[in-house]
């Protein structure tokens, strides 16, 4: 049985003025550094991923999440 897709509200948050951060829920997914090219994804538990643009880095934040909620 398929469950209805609820909406979720996600909040960027400017940190720095190069850092972001990504929250959904009052939970934080992680940090997005634009600083240099290939921007720098830094995720909650820690670990890094590097992404070409800053949708792809928050895409990168959100499939994280999804994948363990």
């Amino acid at each position: 049985m398929a469950r209805k897709n609820k909406p979720v509200a996600v909040e960027i948050n400017e940190l720095d003025d190069s850092i972001s951060e990504v929250i959904i829920n009052k939970v934080t997914l992680g940090t997005v550094d634009e600083k240099d090219s290939p921007l720098v994804v830094t995720f909650a538990d820690g670990h890094t991923k590097t992404a070409d643009s800053f949708d792809n880095a928050v895409a990168s934040l959100l499939a994280e999440y999804n994948l363990h909620h």
